[in-house]
């Protein structure tokens, strides 16, 4: 049974990389992973030949993308991560009548080339319920913004 599962899990990261490959052949995955506090990205290249840097966006629902962090390559091949401790309420969301409630976040990276020219990597979603202490504190903070 655990050989099973394995050969499954393999099979579905294979996918997915061959997903994202096909969309840009850059990045070798692109994942985003709540661990209730905060959003953890963590992205992968094969090539990066020609790329300036990677900005990465997040959205909510229906909200447009806002670039939340900018990367300078580093060269080829490179992981990278970034961790997301804002990603909770903001005040151009809705507020929800049950603040316990998960919100599905989206996000993407955008790929600037050294011509200044650019491509978006397909988006990845997680869901994110932070604790009912972060979500006040985060509120409290963008009161003071």
């Amino acid at each position: 049974m655990k050989s099973y599962n394995l050969k499954i899990k393999i099979l579905l990261l294979m996918l997915f990389t061959v997903t994202v490959l096909g969309n840009n052949g850059i990045l070798q995955y692109f994942t985003a992973e709540s661990n209730g506090d905060s959003v953890t990205v963590k992205w992968s290249t094969s090539s990066e030949d020609d790329i300036k840097r990677f900005e990465l966006e997040r959205s909510i629902s229906t909200s447009a993308f806002k670039r939340i962090f900018v990367q300078t390559a580093k060269g080829s091949p490179n992981s990278y991560s970034y961790n997301d401790t804002e990603a909770f309420m903001k005040q151009d969301e809705e507020p929800d009548s049950d603040f316990q409630s998960q919100k599905t976040y989206s996000y993407r990276i955008k790929i600037y080339y050294n011509d200044n020219s650019f491509t978006y990597s397909d988006a990845t979603l997680v869901k994110h319920k932070p604790s009912s202490i972060r979500r006040t504190w985060g509120m409290i903070k963008e009161m003071f913004r």
